[in-house]
């Protein structure tokens, strides 16, 4: 007897039960994986670890309550011939509703964790972006957040006003010749 020649509500109770059969499985199956090591955990991965490694789900306990970093930004600062300074926040200009805005973002991050290897190359483009005004030199920020209270905020204060910040020099360079 195939399942097509079965009576139309038995054919859907059927897909209802391995339906939720599946929900309970992969809900026991991320409970599992998040959870902290014991002796039941190693026994109960064990039986979900194929499942675990084909959909990638396998994740530490900081998954329930992740700590959360303080937040960085990259910022840039052009000096054009006349020693006139101006500051840019790449973040600012990003779309976030746009497929890229993740991978865009991200290249900034990458710049703040190794300026030495990606400086030189991000530097170049945002000269070549900036080049109506004219950019002697580029100085790429990270601006560090400082510790920030639930107090601050309703006090009126932004995470990132001066007194929460803290700006660290990167690189500077000279922007080539146009």
């Amino acid at each position: 007897m195939s399942y097509l020649s079965l009576p139309k509500w038995l054919r859907e109770r059927l897909a209802y039960v391995a339906m939720s059969v599946l929900v309970v499985w992969h809900t026991i199956a991320m409970v599992v994986a998040a959870a902290p090591d014991s002796n039941l955990t190693w026994a109960a991965r064990s039986l979900w670890q194929p499942y675990l490694t084909l959909f990638r789900l396998e994740n530490n306990w900081g998954f329930f309550a992740p700590n959360v970093p303080r937040g960085r930004q990259f910022r840039y600062t052009i000096e054009d011939a006349a020693g006139t300074k101006r500051t840019f926040i790449p973040e600012d200009k990003v779309n976030r509703l746009h497929p890229n805005s993740l991978s865009i973002l991200d290249r900034y991050k990458e710049v703040m964790l190794s300026p030495d290897l990606y400086g030189d190359a991000i530097a170049e483009a945002l000269c070549r972006e900036h080049s109506a005004l004219r950019p002697v030199t580029i100085t790429l920020l990270e601006v560090a957040q400082k510790e920030f209270s639930p107090m601050d905020r309703l006090d009126g204060k932004h995470p990132l006003d001066p007194a929460f910040i803290e700006v660290n020099t990167l690189r500077t360079m000279r922007c080539p010749n146009p």
